[in-house]
């Protein structure tokens, strides 16, 4: 009874386990950003595919861009091994060594002889170990949501990059076939001499520039493209594809000081660094505790008649490593010093949380005071002056090209919009991403 009862304290003392896996995971990302990752059953195939509920027959919008980002993007399913990893060092760490036997067979007069080795020096090194291990695995699955935070992100901001490479191309090819236009009935005037060689020659070069911005800006469209299929993990989609953005734009965010909080609290990897250090700290005592090297032996002897010994004889003892040359100084030296950049590496990331954001409120409160105005002022004035300059030329006023110029400004105004909304989506995503979450502007 007490053997079992030993025995199985024994293979107790050997499991060690972490509620940090892949469902853990999945829950955390959900909650911050509203998306989850393949469950561990769905990551054996590396095949692309659209998560559940995503539908591409509608287009494509940023949150749905950020959950096949989370399912697809081949760089964050690989990193997601870490955490197999990590859970594997811990069963390591929980495991006891196993004894040792050896048995010497006689030869003459000796008898045989047996003796077994266990050092019990585990017993007392494992807790540290395993605590080690147990916060590496927190560690790595904190810093594996801040990967998928920052995945979304990326996400985000591709899909904003797409919405704008596909508006500037087709603002710019209206831009120049407006300006071919002005280039066309201003030869037409030079003809009947109404004006001279310089102007029709500066309408036929701005016509040129023009057709080259219409051109690059279809390029840009598909590079955008591409790199948005590469971050999504699905290389098959569509060219036409149509990118949906949200019908209102992001809400004025909450104040630095409350950001600054609510990111300090919620980011991962600020958590993550804070474990560092713990786990650091154990390692250290670890390391101290292998000082002393202590195996429980046990020897035994079988009978033999040559050597007048007619009965089993064994001893049982400790076995003590003198810790005289070797105190584990390199061991214990580098545990202090990887707590020691643990301990700065805490400060760095704190500052750096408290940078990014700052600077992405910044950014997210100019893109948007830009951005109003624009559209309040801006916007509507060159369509005021379009719509006049097209009656004046109703009525005979004015030419022909009065009209085309007005047109020409407008679709500038028009690109500068969207311009000026993209800053907003990223911006937006930045802010959401350095607040651990879509919390900040949501």
């Amino acid at each position: 009874m007490h053997r079992s009862l030993a025995l199985s304290a024994l293979l107790l003392l050997g499991c060690a386990t972490s509620p940090y896996d892949r469902a853990w995971l999945a829950r955390e990302l959900s909650s911050q950003t509203g998306h989850a990752p393949r469950a561990e059953a769905d990551a054996a195939s590396t095949a692309p595919r659209l998560p559940p509920r995503v539908s591409l027959g509608d287009g494509l919008t940023e949150e749905e861009a950020a959950a096949i980002a989370l399912w697809n993007n081949p760089t964050f399913q690989s990193d997601l091994a870490k955490l197999g990893f990590a859970r594997g060092d811990l069963a390591d760490a929980g495991l006891l060594p196993n004894p040792t036997l050896s048995l010497l067979f006689p030869l003459g007069p000796r008898q045989l002889e047996a003796w077994l080795a266990w050092p019990i020096d585990a017993l007392w090194q494992r807790p540290r170990r395993v605590e080690a291990a147990r916060l590496d695995v927190e560690r790595v699955a904190r810093g594996l949501v801040q990967s998928g935070l920052d995945v979304a992100r990326d996400a985000r901001v591709a899909h904003a990059e797409v919405v704008l490479a596909v508006a500037r191309a087709r603002l710019r090819a209206e831009t120049a076939s407006a300006t071919r236009a002005i280039a066309e009935l201003t030869a037409v005037r030079l003809r009947t001499g109404d004006v001279g060689d310089p102007e029709a020659a500066a309408t036929r070069v701005e016509a040129g520039a023009a057709m080259e911005q219409a051109a690059r800006a279809g390029a840009d469209a598909a590079v955008a493209r591409a790199r948005l299929r590469q971050l999504l993990g699905l290389m098959d989609l569509p060219d036409d594809l149509a990118m949906v953005t949200p019908a209102d734009e992001t809400s004025e965010p909450q104040g630095a000081t409350a950001l600054v909080a609510t990111a300090l609290a919620a980011r991962p990897d600020v958590r993550a660094a804070e474990l560092a250090l713990e786990a650091a700290g154990a390692r250290a005592g670890w390391e101290r505790s292998r000082v002393f090297a202590v195996a429980l032996r046990a020897d035994g002897f079988a009978p033999s008649a040559s050597a007048n010994v007619t009965e089993y004889a064994g001893r049982i003892g400790p076995q003590l490593t003198l810790p005289i040359f070797n105190q584990n100084q390199g061991g214990v030296g580098r545990a202090e010093a990887e707590a020691e950049r643990a301990a700065w590496r805490i400060v760095a990331v704190r500052q750096q949380v408290i940078t990014e954001v700052t600077a992405a409120r910044a950014q997210l409160a100019q893109a948007r005071a830009a951005l109003g105005p624009w559209r309040a002022d801006v916007l509507p004035a060159a369509e005021e002056v379009v719509r006049g300059a097209t009656q004046a030329f109703a009525q005979g006023e004015v030419s022909y090209l009065v009209v085309l110029d007005a047109t020409r400004r407008l679709l500038d105004a028009r690109l500068r919009e969207a311009e000026l909304l993209a800053d907003v989506r990223r911006a937006a995503a930045q802010l959401d991403r350095s607040t651990g979450g879509r919390r900040a502007t949501r």
